[in-house]
């Protein structure tokens, strides 16, 4: 078995899926997207959770608040990648296939493991008041509570798209990932969602042949955010997987 890097473990990342002729071009080209976005959340997760003991014994005050700030950036990203699903994505799916409820197994899903993402944010803010008291061995518990059931559904939600590309293939996935995108982004933090969401991709992700499709951003987007959007928290970067080049780190900070 080949050497895992840390942002890789303990949380498996998701492999794209394959393509099939009878999965409509763009349901197929949203299960991509989503298995690599739901891949930036675990690649974060991970180096939250390898991070956290060495941190937890080895940091300064500093190292402490800006781990902790990359715990929170990292919980109100996924947070409003959830909520955005629930408020439009899922409801369109099902509008435009006819099919009310359809996404209804996905939101119970989300509702398994909103109680621990919950419980993570009020750590990290409470930590952040008074760093002294952080202990990575309360942290690792509680995401050890709520990420069996988080990694789950990061998994499960992609063979759900290309289902639904089966059976609805009139439906145009593409549009309504555009309009749910737009949403998303009119309403979270940029300063806090596209530096965290850019520097825990891997553009040699699977041998690289995602790199220049994914992330759909212009390169102006990146190049601001390498010399400008990360700057208000630019220590929490430190703890990203990869670089704002999209280049997977080789070493961990300590």
């Amino acid at each position: 078995m080949s050497h895992l890097h840390w942002s890789e473990r303990p949380f498996s990342l998701l492999s794209t899926p394959t393509k099939t002729d009878d999965v409509a071009e763009s349901f197929y080209k949203s299960a991509v997207d989503m298995a690599l976005i739901h891949n930036i959340f675990i690649r974060a997760l991970n180096s939250i959770y390898n991070h956290a003991p060495l941190v937890s014994r080895s940091g300064t005050t500093k190292d402490k608040t800006d781990f902790l700030t990359f715990v929170r950036a990292w919980h109100e990203t996924i947070h409003a990648h959830h909520t955005g699903e629930e408020l439009f994505y899922f409801p369109a799916l099902e509008a435009a296939s006819g099919s009310p409820g359809l996404m209804s197994t996905n939101v119970a899903q989300h509702e398994a493991f909103h109680a621990g993402l919950d419980a993570l944010h009020t750590y990290a803010l409470n930590s952040l008041a008074a760093p002294s008291t952080f202990d990575s061995t309360e942290l690792l518990g509680i995401i050890d509570s709520f990420a069996p059931a988080l990694t789950a559904h990061l998994h499960d939600e992609i063979p759900t798209l290309i289902e639904m590309g089966r059976r609805f293939p009139s439906v145009d996935a593409t549009k309504i990932d555009e309009e749910h995108a737009q949403k998303m982004l009119a309403t979270v933090n940029k300063l806090i969602f596209v530096p965290l969401f850019l520097s825990n991709h891997d553009n040699e992700f699977e041998g690289g042949k995602w790199k220049g499709v994914f992330p759909p951003t212009p390169r102006i987007v990146t190049v601001l955010t390498k010399w400008a959007l990360y700057w208000p928290y630019r220590g929490a970067w430190r703890f990203s997987a990869c670089t704002f080049d999209q280049e997977l780190k080789k070493e961990m900070l300590f």
